[in-house]
């Protein structure tokens, strides 16, 4: 698989795109070392903000990319720097890692005040879906537009996507039935010679 990528102001993905997207973007951060619930919750930020597409543009605004980074600037710098172009999930999905991880640019701010004080290691970490996608809300993202109830939907949506269905309950084996008693044969019979 390979990144899909529409540039232009907020163009739309199918849900197949959506999903080969959220793929790559999970194969990139699980690399790293961050859960599943982490990666949901960014995924949640992600799909809110650019319906995950490397391409898109802001509308009436300057941001660009996956989060819509603003100025634009700070995504394409990042990307001439790296001898990259901006508009790749590789080269974005790096700048967000070194971001969380290695604090590039000043962009991840822990709140406490808000109740989130993770370092970029400790959301690398976290176990709770909800709260990996409030963390990134608040310490990374710190929308405008915070539309939480979406962004907590999107991201259960992305957790139940990647850890795959819940397996049936499988049905209750049927109780063995109970042995026949056989007879004890007459002890002359086990006496007598076989041939």
């Amino acid at each position: 698989m390979a990144w899909i990528v529409k540039i232009g102001l907020d163009p739309g993905l199918t849900q197949t795109e959506l999903e080969n997207n959220a793929t790559e973007f999970y194969g990139y951060f699980n690399s790293k070392g961050f859960t599943i619930e982490s990666i949901s919750g960014m995924l949640g930020n992600l799909q809110q903000e650019s319906q995950i597409n490397p391409g898109c543009k802001e509308k009436g605004g300057d941001g660009w990319g996956l989060i819509q980074w603003t100025p634009h600037t700070n995504l394409t710098d990042y990307a001439s720097a790296q001898g990259s172009d901006w508009a790749t999930g590789e080269i974005q999905t790096q700048l967000m890692w070194d971001e969380i991880i290695n604090g590039y640019g000043g962009q991840w701010i822990p709140k406490p005040s808000l109740g989130y004080g993770y370092t970029g290691a400790e959301f690398s970490k976290l176990t709770d879906v909800a709260e990996a996608c409030k963390a990134y809300l608040y310490e990374r993202e710190r929308a405008g537009v915070t539309a939480l109830t979406k962004r907590l939907t999107y991201a259960s949506n992305w957790y139940e996507y990647l850890t795959g269905v819940t397996p049936p309950t499988p049905p209750t084996p049927p109780t063995p039935p109970t042995p026949t008693k056989r007879k004890a044969m007459p002890v002359w019979m086990m006496c007598r010679p076989l041939f």
